[in-house]
């Protein structure tokens, strides 16, 4: 389907939002927490996670890191304007909440935070009990910052800011050693945190963990 670039939103110095509308006005297909969509720049195809509240029917919001080597997020960054229209799929969604879970630990790394963002909107609505552990450069590279404080003081969002070296942020193998009955795990970000987050987890329980992967050997192909 074909969906108008409204507005872009400047998130971090690397990171930008984009929001799609129909055309037309009216409401977008449905989608649940953890969803993504393909975007067509050209003959590259990208998934992105959808990053705003499933319950807003008018639009769709993805963000895109700025990689130095990724031709489709220097396209987005470099080359669209807003009004432009773009070539995207319905949303698929192979990262959705557990309906069973009692307890939802969430945990983020850089622009993993997107599908995320949708997760804890749901979350939010059903008055569950969840927490999220956002890592990060810094807080100057802290995408929805200003969102997520808000949580951070109602004691729902704890930050990890290591300044580029990893071994000062979070401690993922403590933070994942004990399993409590009744919690599922979702975590989405860059390698390091997917690797250190799975090999901690190997001793949770089958189906208490879920996680989205987007490059590497793991990641679906893209598909419109």
């Amino acid at each position: 389907m074909l969906l108008r670039l409204r507005s872009i939103t400047y998130l971090t110095p690397s990171i930008n939002a984009y929001e799609l509308v129909d055309p037309q006005g009216g409401d977008l297909p449905p989608f649940e927490a953890g969803a993504h969509i393909t975007v067509a720049l050209g003959e590259v195809l990208r998934d992105y996670s959808l990053w705003s509240d499933p319950a807003e029917r008018r639009s769709y919001g993805i963000a895109v890191l700025r990689e130095k080597e990724g031709s489709g997020s220097r396209h987005l960054h470099d080359a669209l304007r807003v009004g432009v229209m773009i070539r995207v799929s319905p949303p698929r969604n192979h990262f959705p909440l557990a309906p069973e879970a009692q307890r939802h630990l969430l945990l983020a790394g850089g622009i993993g935070i997107t599908p995320i963002m949708a997760m804890l909107a749901e979350l939010r609505r059903r008055k569950a009990d969840f927490m999220l552990h956002y890592c990060t450069r810094s807080g100057e590279e802290t995408a929805f910052l200003d969102e997520l404080s808000l949580l951070a003081a109602l004691g729902r969002v704890e930050f990890h800011h290591d300044g580029g070296d990893p071994a000062r942020g979070l401690d993922i193998a403590a933070l994942l050693r004990d399993y409590t009955p009744g919690t599922h795990l979702y975590y989405c970000g860059p390698q390091g945190l997917m690797t250190a987050s799975r090999a901690a987890t190997a001793h949770w329980p089958e189906g208490s963990v879920h996680c989205e992967h987007f490059k590497g050997p793991a990641a679906a192909r893209p598909e419109l």
